[in-house]
């Protein structure tokens, strides 16, 4: 299968690449380093528009629903199967943490609403049309062990996150949370897994 990943260099997205690559898929990916934008929506979804999967990692503001819709819009009337993984968080479930002065961090606020947005706009789509096939993928605590450099010199987001992911949450290795999700999706042939949440326990439930 021909698979296209947004932001494969790294953390999930590059998880996905090299483990979908070990198994025989072909990686057409999509990042920065390689000087692509997923802004450039309309560009970004010609190079998308050959392959049968459309990972949808990589985030700037609300390009990763623009893009879902510009990919569903060329792979909609099409005769073969496609599927698309919106990949969102857990995060969406719950309001925002607030900083330690009572005020909501602005930078994860606005993530936050920009995941919400990802996520309605894939069960509108869902209904829309039987193919693409739409997934929602949330993970839970996911260690990359990468900031993102416009967020390094951020000391409310390195305070949000050191707080939300170090204290609060428990955080999956990525090698292990892609293969789970992967895991998922190939191994249940025929059957469409809409939205899917994983996250990190300490035990493994006896079954």
């Amino acid at each position: 299968m021909k698979i296209a990943i947004t932001g494969h260099k790294h953390g999930i997205g590059k998880a996905f690449a090299e483990q979908l690559a070990k198994r025989g898929h072909e990686i057409i990916g999509i990042s920065r380093s390689d000087g692509e934008n997923i802004r450039r929506i309309e560009h970004t979804a010609n190079i998308i528009d050959s392959c049968e999967l459309f990972i949808n990692n990589a985030q700037s503001m609300f390009a990763q629903t623009e893009l879902l819709y510009a990919v569903w819009d060329k792979w909609r009337t099409l005769a073969s199967h496609r599927w698309i993984w919106n990949i969102s968080t857990m995060m969406v479930q719950d309001p925002v943490n607030s900083t330690p002065d009572g005020h909501d961090d602005l930078t994860m606020s606005q993530y936050h609403t920009q995941k919400l947005a990802l996520e309605q706009a894939s069960r509108q789509l869902q209904y829309k049309s039987s193919w693409p096939k739409i997934s929602i993928i949330r993970p839970g605590g996911v260690d990359t062990t990468r900031i993102p450099e416009k967020y390094k010199k951020d000391k409310r987001y390195l305070e949000f996150m050191t707080k939300s992911c170090h204290e609060v949450l428990e955080k999956s290795d990525v090698n292990v949370w892609v293969k789970s999700v992967i895991d998922t999706f190939s191994q249940h042939q025929n059957i469409h897994v809409s939205e899917l949440s994983i996250g990190h326990i300490t035990e493994r439930i006896p079954i």
